[in-house]
């Protein structure tokens, strides 16, 4: 598809700036901005992003690390006593 535009010389001189910094084709500037866009605006289609603390909460339950082992209800309390046999 062949688009037109006209850009203020403000916005020229952003997108120049910018091709000069990436030594990139304009065309493949321009598409992978429109791309951008649209993935922004159609956010119904994205999958959500993972954070990474839920990232290494799905590993290590697919590890089987989750709840694999029963102790003490309190031992972030009393981790101590459980890490040194002490009182």
């Amino acid at each position: 598809m062949r688009i037109e535009t006209e850009l203020d010389s403000f916005h020229t001189e952003r997108l120049l700036y910018l091709q000069q910094k990436l030594q990139k084709p304009l065309t493949e500037i321009v598409a992978e901005m429109l791309a951008k866009a649209i993935d922004m605006a159609i956010p119904e289609e994205r999958e959500p992003q993972e954070t990474e603390g839920q990232r290494i909460y799905r590993i290590f339950e697919e590890a089987g690390l989750i709840g694999s082992f029963d102790d003490d209800e309190s031992l972030s309390v009393d981790y101590k006593k459980h890490l040194w046999n002490s009182q």
